[in-house]
């Protein structure tokens, strides 16, 4: 349910979303500390078999030196006195060493030949010699010398241990996912009351646009609490008050334009001078109009980069920025026709392939809108002498037809490259076949009506290209459509700043 439309969910939607993956990680992170508790105890456990294992065999050791002590000391004192009589006295004095021993240690006596000839009560008979059993040669009496320790205890204080952990981690998991349980409930409570408080603010926000676009009134913004809100709303009803100027101005505007067309319409019929007044005053209207459309688009290219520099793309934005940039292209086009019989465009030295990657970037947007991919193969340091201009509207018209009229999930090509008198800019897209080329570049020609356009841009590269002697090439066919232009090579002495 909550994944089902990931393009359009609703604060709450994401609320729950969010307030889902809380939980789990919460729990998730919960049950990574018990698991880690329960490696950090059986590392533990077998540290502690390590050391107890180290001291008993330290225990043995000990017990070892000392009954060497007592043979030896023993052999000292008697060995003037027969070999029989001799054993028979160190087992009197081991004997009474055994008293000191703990209850799982032993000691033992034995031939060299393998014959026992003292052992305490814990000694295994079995496994006489084990991990925990050293021994020692006692040469002048040839006998063998061991001491051991019975290993059983390990296993009862692991056991111990393992009780006492399994209580332990008891207590641990109880404690945990109560803090746990606590914290997110918490975090769940203040969530809520942020996220209502935002929902509301926007609810009203929305509410308040509505009423706007009715009657232009003003948001109030003490009513909203959030700092950002406070902004947005503020650059809203600036927004409006600019609308609700410009609207009064149009209506005026409006007026006083009726007001003309009823007064001069009788003027017209009786002078044709009157006609042609009337028509230069509409002309300049088109062209403030024309200036006046420049101002918006610059504001909504400016939001929409700064919003691509703040957050990640948006593919409805995207989307926005594409006809945006379509628009401002047909905007260049008509700023040109206005401008163009009384602006000088004064030729400069032109780095033509940088130029052309900026063109290019600036298209990316508008192709990856259309499902295009526009690849390049641009030399680089190719330097023409034209205007920049005359030129950006040859690139722009061109790459915007090729990303226009072409079939989805396919690449624009665009490449520049020098040949021996010229330096050659082609656009190539996959389409569909030019059917009158020979119209191709005549004023308000459109080879597809239903893709809209007012059939300018070609006919300005056509009048730009003638003007300067830029030739054109144009060949089609049902598989690939590519537009050639030869710009021919200057000398320096021929460019005059």
């Amino acid at each position: 349910m909550l994944l089902r439309d990931k393009n359009n969910k609703s604060i709450k939607q994401i609320n729950l979303m969010a307030l889902l993956f809380a939980a789990l990680f919460a729990f998730v992170f919960a049950g990574f500390i018990i698991i880690n508790e329960y490696l950090s105890f059986k590392a533990e456990n077998e540290a502690l078999k390590v050391r107890y294992k180290e001291e008993q065999h330290k225990s043995a050791l000990a017990n070892l030196r000392l009954l060497s002590d007592i043979v030896r000391y023993r052999f000292e004192q008697s060995k003037h006195e027969e070999e029989g009589v001799i054993e028979k006295k160190v087992l009197e004095d081991v004997r009474a060493l055994m008293a000191h021993l703990a209850a799982h240690h032993y000691i033992f006596i034995q031939k060299e030949q393998g014959q026992l000839l003292y052992t305490s009560s814990e000694y295994p008979t079995e496994t006489p010699l084990n991990e925990s059993v050293v021994r020692e040669n006692f040469e002048p009496l040839a006998l063998v010398l061991g001491s051991g320790v019975q290993m059983q205890g390990i296993e009862d204080v692991l056991s111990h241990n393992e009780k006492a952990y399994e209580d332990k981690i008891i207590d641990f998991v109880l404690k945990i996912y109560m803090l746990t349980l606590f914290l997110y409930l918490v975090s769940t409570i203040e969530y809520r009351y942020v996220s209502e408080l935002i929902g509301r603010e926007i609810r009203f926000i929305i509410a308040s646009f509505k009423k706007a676009s009715l009657n232009y009134e003003f948001i109030d913004t003490s009513k909203i609490k959030f700092k950002e809100f406070q902004e947005i709303v503020a650059q809203a009803n600036v927004m409006i008050e600019q609308i609700k100027s410009q609207n009064g101005a149009l209506v005026g505007l409006n007026s006083s334009l009726e007001e003309i067309v009823v007064q001069k319409t009788h003027a017209l019929k009786q002078s044709v001078e009157y006609t042609k007044e009337l028509l230069e005053k509409q002309d300049r209207f088109i062209k403030n109009a024309i200036h006046e459309i420049n101002t918006p688009l610059s504001i909504i290219l400016m939001n929409i980069d700064l919003y691509n520099l703040k957050y990640e793309k948006n593919r409805y934005l995207l989307k926005i920025e594409a006809a945006v940039k379509v628009l401002d292209n047909i905007y260049g086009d008509l700023e040109y026709i206005v401008k163009k019989d009384r602006v000088v465009y004064e030729k400069t030295m032109v780095d033509f392939s940088s130029f052309l990657m900026q063109r290019v970037a600036y298209f990316e947007d508008v192709a990856e809108g259309n499902k295009l991919e526009i690849k390049t193969e641009i030399a680089s340091d190719l330097f023409i002498v034209f205007n920049e201009i005359e030129l950006q509207r040859i690139c722009d018209n061109n790459i915007s037809n090729a990303i226009k009229y072409s079939y989805e999930n396919n690449a624009v090509e665009v490449r520049l490259y020098e040949e021996k008198d010229a330096i050659v800019f082609s656009v190539e897209n996959c389409g569909e076949m030019i059917r009158s080329p020979e119209k191709l570049f005549d004023r308000y020609y459109r080879e597809d009506v239903a893709r809209g356009g007012f059939g300018l841009g070609l006919n300005i590269v056509k009048e730009i290209c003638d003007m300067h002697g830029v030739g054109i090439e144009v060949m089609s066919n049902e598989e690939r459509t590519r537009f050639l232009y030869r710009f021919k090579k200057e000398k320096d002495e021929d460019f005059t700043a």
